[in-house]
């Protein structure tokens, strides 16, 4: 048998019902009822901490504060400040005011210097300008005895014919000493300005390589500390979530509580019901018969 044949049967079999306005629950119902107010009146007492079910911003995480760091010594600033409590940033030390690749752009700088090239001047070609110098002199003074020699032997010593011969010689020798030496010096001032060229692009590749590499650093620290401190946070968020399910989880028992007695009330009459005078069985035969009447008459009239 169900609880609300139960507490039908009970109430019709007596009580004190008849002290109780119609449409009042039931008397027995009457200590669920009490029981519920108090408890009901006992919950909404109890303080609310509105700290623990207030939401909450996670801590900034040391990683991303590195990553924050890094960014300003890249850009030339100093120390970041962060606030002992939430960790956001709150002020910049003074730094260099140099950014961390400036260095290279300086030097690429003093390389691009028109005149620049002669610090790339190798020591080896000055070695080799000097002895080919030394050579083609002494190649020279050689040259200019042998032309000597012939003239005594042609007996055209110290005559017109021997100043001709030393002029040509001469202006030949002078033709042939420096194609040689324009040579050499062309060549290296060709390798030296070659390596004026390489070492300005050096100095850019390395600035930009450092800007890079600074830059993956950075980037994988903030990227780390994100998902670091977004994991704090969920941390956080279920804390609260928590707090917030143990502030309501009373209230909702008194809503089933509520609910289950209402429905209990409902189902159950405040008072007793007048008995039934006529016979159910009795009605139905009359009205059966009262039918039947008419469908005679009707049948008759024809």
């Amino acid at each position: 048998m169900s609880i609300m044949n139960i507490a039908r049967r009970k109430y019709q079999e007596g009580g004190d019902a008849g002290t109780y306005a119609p449409g009042t629950p039931a008397p027995f119902l009457l200590p669920f009822g009490e029981a519920l107010a108090d408890y009901t009146m006992s919950e909404l007492q109890q303080p609310i901490d509105i700290g623990a079910i207030s939401p909450k911003v996670s801590y900034m995480n040391p990683l991303i504060q590195e990553a924050l760091q890094k960014q300003a010594t890249q850009a030339g600033l100093g120390d970041i400040q962060f606030d002992p409590n939430t960790g956001e940033v709150t002020g910049v030390g003074a730094g260099t005011g140099v950014a961390a690749y400036q260095p290279y752009l300086e030097k690429a700088e003093a390389a691009a210097d028109p005149g620049a090239y002669k610090t790339y001047m190798s020591p080896y070609q000055t070695e080799v300008l000097d002895a080919t110098e030394k050579l083609l002199a002494e190649q020279r003074a050689a040259g200019e005895g042998k032309a000597a020699e012939a003239a005594i032997a042609s007996g055209a010593f110290g005559g017109g014919r021997e100043g001709v011969q030393r002029a040509e010689y001469t202006r030949q020798r002078d033709i042939y000493d420096a194609g040689i030496m324009s040579k050499l010096r062309q060549e290296g001032l060709q390798q030296a300005q070659q390596l004026q060229q390489q070492s300005l692009k050096n100095q850019l590749g390395l600035g930009q390589a450092q800007a890079g590499f600074q830059s993956g650093i950075t980037s994988g620290l903030g990227a780390a500390g994100t998902g670091a401190q977004a994991y704090s946070q969920s941390i956080l968020d279920a804390i609260q979530q928590q707090n917030m399910l143990g502030q309501q989880f009373p209230m909702q028992k008194i809503g089933s509580a509520a609910n289950i007695f209402a429905g209990v009330a409902g189902g159950i009459p405040g008072q007793v019901q007048p008995p039934i005078t006529t016979s159910p069985g009795l009605t139905g035969i009359q009205t059966f018969g009262s039918i039947f009447g008419g469908l005679g008459n009707l049948v008759r009239g024809r």
